[in-house]
């Protein structure tokens, strides 16, 4: 609940309420990007958020997928990037990614694409996974054991401001945002260059200066098995509601008509049939 997904999904479930009386809704914790695509693909949830790249290689069935998930339709692309959030604290010694070797690192929940994330920077680093001593907390409670001294660095992935971190911010303790220096960011989106170059304003959480870190952009996948008017229905309420939207939630504020159907997996046809209406397909 510490991250952009949930404010998105309640406010998702508000306009569905509004605009189509006669559709129940219920929004659920999960354990992320990673776990949504499952869910969604089983139809034990009908829509979920992920990570534009865990949703097409979950549809395509790459790691760390194990089988091709083609029940997976896109609704929408295009709210906040998943920004990284390296938080440490300043009395601990890190200064850079480099440190990070034999540190205890609150790694995000099970089914959350950060850890994924992470062995990828330890990697480039020359690192492994035995470097680390994880452990698997919630954004809000990393960010909590990170203060409380029980974890050397917290990870929270979000378009910013991530509620967790302004939590941090609250204890007064003094922390930075870990910045992925060029030479390190270079190589790294070299080799995964599905992510972006995202720069995190110093105002965001109050710090003494910008941080530079890596992004990969969110989208909102649905049941392929969901009936086309319903889906037409749906997402015709998201964009004659968007600046609901995105007063319910800060990460919709990049949301645009236009780039809503630029997602890498196919379009439910109740969306692509509303996104050729409104001219942008």
């Amino acid at each position: 609940m510490g991250g952009a997904y949930y404010p998105v999904g309640v406010g998702l479930s508000e306009i569905f309420l509004k605009a189509i009386p006669e559709v129940e809704t219920r929004v659920e914790v999960t354990g992320g990007t990673v776990e949504n695509p499952g869910l969604v693909d089983l139809g034990d949830s009908d829509i979920g958020l992920a990570n534009k790249d865990m949703a097409y290689f979950a549809y395509t069935g790459q790691a760390p997928f194990e089988s091709e998930h083609k029940n997976l339709r896109g609704l929408f692309n295009g709210f906040a990037p998943g920004v990284v959030h390296y938080a440490v604290l300043e009395s601990s010694g890190i200064q850079n990614l480099a440190d990070l070797k034999g540190k205890r690192i609150a790694v995000g929940p099970q089914g959350n694409s950060t850890s994924l994330f992470l062995e990828k920077v330890l990697n480039t680093l020359g690192y492994t996974w035995d470097d680390i001593t994880p452990s698997y907390l919630s954004f809000s409670e990393g960010m909590q054991a990170l203060a409380d001294g029980k974890v050397d660095m917290a990870i929270a992935s979000a378009g910013p401001p991530v509620s967790a971190v302004q939590e941090l911010a609250a204890t007064g303790k003094e922390f930075r945002l870990l910045n992925f220096d060029d030479d390190f960011r270079a190589k790294f989106l070299e080799a995964y260059p599905y992510y972006i170059e995202y720069i995190i304003p110093k105002e965001t959480y109050n710090l003494p200066e910008d941080v530079t870190t890596v992004a990969t952009q969110n989208m909102v996948m649905i049941n392929a098995n969901l009936d086309e008017e319903l889906v037409y229905k749906m997402t015709k309420a998201i964009f004659e509601n968007l600046d609901s939207l995105k007063s319910a939630a800060p990460a919709a504020a990049d949301i645009t008509l236009e780039n809503a159907p630029k997602t890498d997996i196919p379009l439910h046809p109740g969306a692509e049939r509303y996104y050729k209406e409104a001219g942008v397909l």
